[in-house]
């Protein structure tokens, strides 16, 4: 399980990247539509990653404590 958080926390931080990067392009071309959601996008992911890494530390703390 732990091994499967750890690599969905990947797959988001690179998905994370990929809004970045379409933030970059939007500006180019000034979609200011496209930045917010992107920037929608990015807050969200990290709020989930933020959740899932304070899963596996709660997971970590439980395993020494049995």
């Amino acid at each position: 399980m732990e091994y499967l958080i750890k690599n969905l926390i990947e797959f988001l931080v690179n998905k994370k990247k990929q809004e970045i990067e379409n933030i970059e392009k939007y500006k180019e071309y000034d979609v200011q539509d496209s930045i917010f959601i992107s920037a929608g996008k990015i807050i969200e992911l990290d709020n989930v990653i933020q959740n899932l890494n304070e899963m596996l530390n709660y997971n970590e703390l439980t395993k020494y404590t049995q």
